[in-house]
């Protein structure tokens, strides 16, 4: 009995000195330029949905409560390979709206993206591993 608490006992300690497998993600979204609506965030470990199709997402976060700038933080995600996307749901219907043609009519954005141009997983994905990632971003269609 006493060897089985004593096997448990260095079992957790040596558990809290094990590198921990997952970390954070956190986002800041800045310029911000209407106050509407609310601010979806979306983290996608692979193609399928990305950038557009919330229900896919691996995560998902929203923010109702923004300025010019609006920030969130995805926890405990395993380390891996992700991609960001948000966009501003100002009718909060959950869904990115577009035009005829398949533009957005709200704004949006996707990791690594500086400029107009269809967001590609493998064009906007960025490795996590380490505790603590930290992206800024902003729209790329305003």
């Amino acid at each position: 009995m006493k060897k089985r608490h004593l096997i448990a006992v260095i079992a957790v300690v040596l558990m809290g000195f094990t590198k921990p497998d997952s970390g954070n993600i956190t986002i800041n979204l800045r310029d911000i330029e209407s106050k509407e609506g609310e601010i979806v965030f979306m983290l996608f470990a692979k193609e399928d949905g990305f950038p557009r199709e919330p229900s896919k997402a691996f995560k998902r976060g929203v923010v109702t409560d923004f300025s010019a700038s609006a920030s969130y933080t995805f926890k405990n995600v395993p380390y891996g390979v992700y991609a960001v996307s948000v966009f501003q749901d100002r009718d909060k219907d959950g869904e990115i709206k577009s035009n005829f043609i398949g533009m957005p009519k709200e704004p949006v954005g996707a990791s690594n993206m500086t400029k107009m141009g269809k967001p590609s997983f493998k064009k906007c994905s960025f490795q996590l591993n380490s505790q603590n990632k930290e992206l800024s971003m902003k729209f790329i269609l305003k």
